[in-house]
């Protein structure tokens, strides 16, 4: 399974890749398509669908697949600042303070830059809204550094969380890594995670989750994220389960959540995950190499229990996981339209109300299940080929010209 980064959106970096501009034809974040607005005043305004409209027949607007860059909160917006070796109340730019005096000190309005380096995570962490106006509070790297909340350290089953919860928060362009369980779980409603690089914990890299019975942790949007290496593989009990519990990016509870042009990959469970939400959306994002140990290692899981109803995935590409590219996994009423899926043990898997319609797959076993399909490559007569299937090619997964071309995500390129 090939650890490469997608590079026809991204500029390929150790150890991680800096998002860079869109692919040809693809719109910046400071156009006026419907996107996610990285403008100086910072933050995504949440609850954007992207260029296609997936309950008609519409063509496609062209947008970038993968992480667009996010715009830095400038810096003079600042009200507290945090630093690894900070201390005291104060939270000036002169006196830092500590992150987790920050975060209770924080309210509506506050920008919260956290200064570069790494903050050793020994004990819980709360992003914390109080209130909406004049704004969400802001939790962001200091512009041109990167705060790192590191785990390092922690055992397995260690009662240590990073959480955003309360009112909503917007929390951007920060590290976080080495977690004995998620690497951030979402535990209320209206919050934006936006460019964070979240990888190598034990359980899901980001998790909405709070309650099963009703609907909770609704309308968060997770948008320029890059997320791997999340994996509790060889710890074989039922939290870890041997990897089987470390998605990439996990929603477990909530109505209208959105995860818009990330990139996951290397997840010992499964890339993307929808299960027991309801109206999911899930577009323009690049999931690979989902599988590991004992994990399932579908690409994108669009349900799952009951509530589960109402996801859609658009526009995504999904390659090299061990399971399906793309798999209702008995969701209720999931649309997948415009999608790729190249390379996996099979392409896509529906049930008997899925909706297909306008996906390409590269894999001889490229349809599973039932449902509704309508014009979708395995419909048509012929051998779907690519311009190219290397990785760092500005033209992986492009269709050939011909009659494929008007499919998958990247369709009409």
């Amino acid at each position: 399974m090939r650890k490469t980064l997608l590079c026809f959106v991204l500029a390929c970096s150790d150890p991680v890749a800096v998002p860079d501009a869109g692919f040809d034809g693809g719109v910046d974040a400071g156009s006026d398509a419907r996107v996610p607005d990285a403008s100086p005043d910072g933050g995504a305004d949440g609850g954007l669908i992207g260029g296609f409209d997936a309950g008609t027949d519409a063509g496609p607007a062209l947008r970038a697949i993968g992480p667009r860059p996010v715009t830095p909160t400038p810096l003079p917006r600042g009200t507290l600042f945090a630093a690894p070796d900070g201390s005291g109340t104060d939270c000036s730019e002169a006196a830092p303070c500590d992150v987790w005096e920050a975060t209770d000190q924080a309210e509506a309005g506050d920008v919260v830059f956290l200064r570069g380096g790494d903050y050793l995570i020994d004990h819980s962490l709360y992003f914390r809204g109080r209130g909406t106006d004049p704004a969400p509070v802001i939790f962001e790297s200091y512009p041109g550094e990167m705060a790192v909340l590191d785990g390092t350290g922690q055992e397995p089953h260690a009662d240590v969380y990073v959480r955003a919860v309360g009112d909503p928060t917007h929390l951007r362009l920060f590290e976080i890594r080495n977690m004995a369980r998620a690497g951030i779980s979402v535990r209320s409603d209206e919050h934006v995670l936006e460019g964070l690089h979240v990888h190598h914990n034990l359980l899901s890299g980001i998790h909405v989750h709070e309650s099963y019975e009703t609907p909770s942790s609704n309308r968060n949007l997770i948008t320029d994220c890059v997320v791997h290496d999340n994996s509790g593989a060889g710890i074989d009990d039922a939290e870890y389960a041997d990897g089987g519990n470390s998605d990439g990016i996990s929603m477990s509870s909530g109505l209208e959540n959105r995860i818009e042009n990330c990139l996951v990959y290397d997840n010992s469970d499964d890339g993307i995950d929808t299960w027991r939400t309801l109206d999911s959306y899930v577009g323009y994002s690049i999931v690979h190499g989902s599988g590991i140990a004992s994990g399932n290692g579908q690409g994108v899981k669009a349900g799952g229990a009951p509530p589960s109803r109402g996801t859609t995935v658009e526009h995504c590409l999904s390659y090299d996981n061990r399971g399906a590219g793309f798999d209702q996994n008995s969701g209720v009423d999931v649309t997948f339209v415009h999608n790729t899926s190249w390379s996996n043990g099979s392409g896509f898997y529906g049930g008997s109300d899925t909706t297909m319609r306008f996906n390409l797959a590269g894999e001889e076993n490229a349809r599973g299940g039932s449902g509704t399909d309508t014009d979708n490559s395995w419909q048509r007569e012929g051998t779907v080929m690519f311009l190219s299937t290397d990785p760092t090619s500005p033209d992986f997964l492009v269709p050939t010209p011909g009659v494929f071309a008007d499919l998958g995500a990247h369709a009409d390129r």
